[in-house]
């Protein structure tokens, strides 16, 4: 079945008839349907929709939320993957997904409420979700997804609750940002759902461990001068610490560091489970995407990653792999050496120095699908992708291929 199920009770009527003309077609039939700007709109509403009950049901779960995050993720990539992967990858994502709630709530079925100011309508939102109040926030968000002002205070409103939360390696957010890509420019009743469906979530998974944010900067010291990467790897706490405290008054920037520190702990081969440490990968690639509403309230997210990182703390190199100075100066010469098997630390590097680094991301995904429901990987997939545009530049953007190498061998 190349696409979710058709027996979701909040499925419209065309968005019924469009999943099963997707469910039956070919692939030239899928190339013309993709080709069609409304009717690829429409097939990204309906699989929202019909996304919704599996969602609903994983809501307490991290694991069957993991494969909801994995699935936002590759919708909010389908236009970048040819038709025909697309419908393999979802076919491989349904069958992950746990099965459906039998009932969803009365409120996801009702009316817009009348507009109000926006204000009031953001006063009222906030005060919904403090208060789990689904009667409220379903036909307030139904409303406010009309008008684009409105939509983007929600947008701003769910990043900013949900982004200190460290559960899951941030898994909160890591649910956000996949979903956000792949439905915020949906129609107001897929994208409400989805939100909707994005609180239940949040309301039901256990809090993350509350972290005290450290007023001012650490004093000067040679540990606070200490790498980040080195302080990690040999678990010394004051001077990761340190060094964190030292960056507080740039918390975006110290995010950043964090997350190219985690790319290369996870290039060294550190880490013993790997889902979840690419879920730290993917928190901190979804941070940098977000809005910040305040240094406070960005202070509070660093410390709270920072904490979470720390908890990986602790490895020795492995020596399947060359040291970094090695990695860099292969990517330098890698145009001209042999062309080398894709699917390893070479491939990757020639791939990015050759200029068929869109290519290799096709075969990568394709190598994903094949291996069959892998935890993480879409999610992976998407952060790693993007990662160059996210930490600011193209400089180190050839790191970030390695780290989807490293953990999905193969």
């Amino acid at each position: 079945m190349a696409g979710f199920g058709l027996g979701a009770g909040v499925l419209t009527p065309g968005s019924r008839k469009i999943l099963e003309h997707w469910r039956s077609a070919s692939v030239p039939e899928w190339e013309m349907l993709w080709a069609d700007s409304a009717r690829r709109l429409a097939l990204r509403a309906a699989w929202q929709q019909s996304l919704l009950p599996h969602w609903w049901a994983a809501a307490a779960d991290a694991q069957a939320l993991q494969v909801v995050a994995d699935t936002q993720a590759l919708l909010a990539e389908a236009e970048s993957l040819p038709p025909a992967l697309l419908a393999a990858a979802l076919q491989v994502q349904e069958t992950s997904l746990v099965k459906p709630a039998a009932m969803l709530p009365a409120a996801l079925m009702s009316k817009a409420a009348n507009p109000m100011p926006l204000d009031m309508e953001a006063d009222t939102f906030a005060k919904a979700i403090e208060d789990r109040d689904l009667e409220t926030l379903a036909p307030l968000l139904f409303s406010m997804a009309e008008d684009d002002n409105a939509r983007r205070v929600v947008l701003h409103r769910l990043a900013q609750r949900l982004a200190d939360d460290n559960h899951a390696q941030g898994l909160r957010t890591i649910l956000y940002g996949q979903w956000q890509g792949a439905a915020a420019d949906l129609p107001a009743r897929p994208f409400s759902l989805g939100a909707l469906a994005l609180l239940q979530s949040h309301w039901q998974l256990p809090s993350g461990v509350a972290v005290v944010v450290p007023e001012g900067r650490a004093s000067r010291d040679p540990a606070v001068d200490k790498p980040l990467l080195h302080a990690l790897r040999e678990r010394d706490l004051p001077a990761f610490m340190g060094r964190i405290r030292a960056l507080g008054d740039q918390p975006l920037d110290a995010i950043r560091q964090l997350f190219l520190t985690v790319t290369l702990m996870i290039i060294e081969g550190g880490g013993q489970e790997p889902l979840p440490l690419l879920r730290l990968y993917v928190w901190l690639g979804s941070l940098l995407a977000l809005p910040h509403r305040s240094l406070r309230q960005a202070r509070k997210v660093l410390f709270s990653a920072a904490a979470t990182t720390f908890g990986f703390a602790g490895w020795q190199r492995q020596e399947d792999w060359p040291h970094f100075s090695m990695l860099a100066a292969y990517r330098e010469r890698a145009a001209i050496e042999p062309v080398p098997e894709p699917f390893s630390w070479q491939g990757a590097l020639y791939a990015a120095a050759s200029g068929s680094g869109p290519q290799w991301w096709l075969q990568m995904a394709e190598r994903g699908v094949a291996q069959t429901g892998l935890p993480g990987f879409w999610s992976l997939w998407r952060t790693a992708r993007r990662a160059g545009s996210l930490t600011g530049g193209a400089a180190l953007a050839w790191i970030h291929p390695l780290v989807i190498i490293r953990l999905f061998p193969g």
